[in-house]
């Protein structure tokens, strides 16, 4: 044999042209699938509602006249223990909004008289500052104390009022009335694609959890696998004298497409993948129990903390209950029968909390105000401002609570760090943040895209030549 002759194709190519595209065709919708959606989330990010408004401002209010919590109270003929407790002047008119274990009651702090409806008033207040929409009429008014279709776990908050406007787009915009927060914005656009997205990339219909990642994690190895694979044939078919230029037009470009965007499908399934299972793991914090306080003991005199305040709610340290006050552009934390100052209370109020939800012997290292979201607590966790309670751990373990609303932001560990970096930069790809935000979604799209494209090519491929 002349030595110019091409070389025979060696054992494990003849192996991976068999296996390869069988294996392929096996995970290959799979594949194509989130190649898809891959695709199309910048596309549907673009296309979701905004709102008008992402912030609501309270305005100060004077305490001249205000009845304490106690008294105002007793002049409604409430006996109920109080679970919440918020100060706030809306319309110029200062109010207690009380929470009882069933139901939730609006006192005039001035009078002690009750105000009909103001919950629910007040939540379509909000709902039109956030929308910007002061004339669409209201079609329907609900709370919602569970996550749902519409409403799903990454917007946080809950419970919420669910206000839907009589539009042609459908618009529903949920609103926490504890904390004058946005939850968000939804109109029939981006209902649908969020059911696209979440069927496609997350697989919502399967509804038993164990045999979604049971197959989930099978075609995100596969398609790992079947990347390499296809790196790995071409090179020694290259080796071979049987380069690209070979085949017909459809596998021609299924190969230079294949080792365009192989090592990209590697670490996008080998992102996810580990994305999917450090879920898993997870440390779950201790229920914690709904602290309840008697009406009576809420007796601090408005007046003698300062002239004017910005709004005040009801916290729990160390079964002791606080005010969380604003006013003359500071926070300070008050004692709820006194009026007294507690010196340092948002970290000590931060860490009790770290200590309810997430119990440990660890000493504290240090405790940070986070006011921007960043690489460890991401945009995903959605509360800002909170406090990292960091502990002097092996695992460095630091957990964020929100003392506003007194909730556990989220618990983060250096396995946790490990996989949100891996995540964030090799499969949402924040390495090239710098060349800008669409730059980057539209550069990992077209990678999302090929991937998908390539699958596709292998299937056409595959039929054609069992056919």
């Amino acid at each position: 044999m002349s030595s110019n002759s091409p070389r025979r194709p060696s054992s494990l190519i003849g192996w991976l042209l068999r296996w390869h595209p069988r294996l392929g065709a096996v995970v290959g919708l799979a594949i194509i699938a989130w190649g898809l959606s891959g695709l199309a989330h910048p596309i549907i990010s673009r296309i979701q509602p905004s709102a008008e408004a992402y912030l609501y401002k309270l305005e100060a209010f004077s305490t001249a006249d205000l009845l304490s919590v106690s008294e105002a109270a007793k002049r409604a003929g409430l006996t109920q223990s109080l679970t919440a407790v918020r100060l706030l002047a809306w319309q110029n008119q200062a109010y207690y909004r009380l929470q009882t274990d069933s139901d939730i009651i609006w006192l005039n702090a001035n009078s002690g008289a009750v105000v009909d409806n103001a919950e629910r008033d007040y939540a379509v207040f909000l709902a039109r500052h956030y929308l910007g929409d002061q004339h669409s009429a209201v079609k329907s008014l609900s709370l919602q104390t569970e996550f749902d279709e519409d409403y799903v776990f990454v917007n946080r908050l809950l419970p919420v009022w669910r206000v839907a406007f009589e539009r042609e787009d459908g618009m529903r915009v949920y609103v926490d009335t504890a904390s004058d927060r946005l939850g968000t914005v939804v109109n029939n656009t981006k209902a649908a694609t969020s059911v696209f997205f979440r069927n496609v990339h997350s697989w919502i219909f399967i509804k038993n959890d164990s045999l979604r990642l049971t197959l989930m994690s099978i075609c995100l190895v596969g398609g790992g696998v079947i990347a390499l694979a296809g790196l790995l044939q071409y090179f020694l078919q290259w080796r071979a004298g049987r380069g690209w230029r070979q085949g017909r037009s459809a596998l021609k470009v299924h190969r230079l497409l294949g080792v365009t965007v192989a090592i990209t499908a590697v670490t996008f399934t080998g992102s996810g993948l580990y994305h999917l299972w450090q879920k898993q793991f997870v440390l779950q914090p201790v229920a914690v129990p709904t602290q309840s306080v008697a009406a009576a003991q809420l007796a601090v005199n408005w007046s003698a903390v300062n002239a004017n305040i910005v709004q005040a709610d009801m916290v729990a340290i160390d079964g002791q209950a606080y005010f969380r006050t604003w006013y003359e552009g500071e926070l300070h934390y008050i004692d709820a029968r006194d009026g007294e100052a507690l010196n340092d209370g948002e970290r000590l109020h931060a860490i009790a909390l770290a200590a309810q939800y997430m119990p440990t012997d660890a000493p504290i290292k240090a405790t940070r105000t986070v006011e921007s979201f960043n690489d460890e607590y991401g945009f995903v966790n959605k509360r800002l401002p909170v406090i990292a309670v960091d502990y002097e751990r092996a695992d460095h373990l630091s957990v964020y609570v929100e003392a506003r609303s007194g909730a556990l932001a989220t618990v983060v560990r250096d396995a946790d760090r490990y996989e949100g970096f891996s995540f964030a930069f090799l499969h949402k790809w924040h390495f090239i943040d710098g060349l800008g935000h669409t730059p980057r979604d539209i550069i990992s799209a077209c990678f999302a895209a090929g991937i998908a494209l390539t699958f596709s090519l292998g299937m056409f491929l595959f039929i054609r030549r069992a056919r």
